[in-house]
């Protein structure tokens, strides 16, 4: 059984295609992506900077500067409603209310002349309706779930007051404050250290029956968090499949890479980590074929005139690649 089985899609993404203009031409940030949330999953999205994992979260919720962002293709569907074709009204009523993001910059994503309470509740007051006392109440009702100790004193600070790790818990009260169905979180532990990063994933599997989608490079995160992964490259889906699956049996030669990239206690006394060897493609002149071809240790010749497809097997596990594709069988 699988989690399509059991569970009701709630954000559909559809072949989105994502494009900045820039002074050396068009780079191409997100090609054909396409995936699906399901009510209550976990969904994890990695790879190397650059490859197109933040673009696609704020382009699905159009929170791209235009220019010089620009969706080419694609649809964003969210409880069937497409999020690319609202109104800039209809849109702001969505954001908050059902879907919110977390970002990795928690100092800059936070106005730095504006209370904390007044910021953590902005959302639900404006889609619930609340009076002065009714925020505040709210404010600190908001900190305490997420663990921010004396929330009554912290709602009166200024962000700058605040630590990375309470800034960080305050940004996932704040977008949780609206009881949102879905929670989109761009690397929002990747500044912290390893304390308060365990914290902050403990909460976020507290929340029983809150869609996540969680963009990260840190596979250890991935692993103990999501129920499954999509990996990206160049802008493109190269593998997805349950986290167990991708982790143990990667089918894609980049998965691989990055797997055995990863520290391992056993490689302690090495001098160096295992690294993939090359660049990733410049995203203004992308390759016909496959994208990883010049960073292939496995590639063959047609690899570099045809862009493999992504090919589902039995097990549900995706891979984009013409020499270790999984078989459909």
């Amino acid at each position: 059984m699988t989690t399509a089985d059991v569970r009701r899609p709630l954000l559909e993404v559809q072949n989105l295609s994502v494009e900045f203009r820039t002074g050396s031409g068009i780079a191409r940030a997100v090609n054909d992506v396409t995936f699906t949330v399901y009510e209550g999953e976990r969904l994890a999205i990695v790879g190397e900077s650059g490859c197109g994992k933040s673009a696609t979260l704020l382009a699905a919720l159009r929170l791209l500067p235009s220019p010089p962002a620009r969706t080419t293709a694609g649809r964003v569907l969210l409880n069937d409603q497409d999020l690319l074709q609202l109104t800039a009204s209809q849109l702001r009523e969505v954001l908050g209310r059902d879907v919110a993001m977390v970002f990795q910059d928690s100092l800059s994503s936070f106005n730095p002349v504006l209370r904390m309470g007044k910021q953590v509740v902005e959302g639900a007051r404006r889609h619930q309706g609340l009076g002065r006392k009714a925020s505040r109440i709210q404010a600190v009702r908001a900190l305490t779930r997420v663990g921010i100790p004396d929330p009554a004193h912290r709602v009166e600070q200024y962000p700058h007051q605040l630590s990375g790790g309470m800034r960080q818990r305050a940004m996932i009260a704040m977008a949780l404050a609206s009881q949102p169905k879905l929670l989109l979180a761009d690397e929002p532990t990747t500044a912290l250290d390893v304390t308060v990063q365990a914290q902050i994933l403990d909460l976020v599997r507290s929340f029983e029956g809150l869609s996540l989608v969680w963009v990260s490079h840190d596979l250890g995160v991935v692993a103990g968090l999501a129920e499954r992964v999509i990996v990206m490259y160049a802008g493109s889906i190269v593998e997805e499949g349950p986290v167990a699956s991708v982790f143990h049996e990667p089918q894609h030669p980049y998965t691989r890479g990055l797997l055995n990239s990863v520290p391992r206690f056993q490689n302690y006394d090495r001098s160096r980590l295992t690294a993939i060897p090359g660049m990733p493609p410049s995203l203004i002149d992308l390759p016909p074929g496959c994208a990883f071809y010049d960073r292939c240790t496995l590639r063959e010749d047609h690899c570099r005139v045809q862009r493999p497809p992504l090919v589902e097997d039995r097990h549900h596990h995706k891979a984009a690649c013409w020499v270790t594709a999984p078989d459909e069988a």
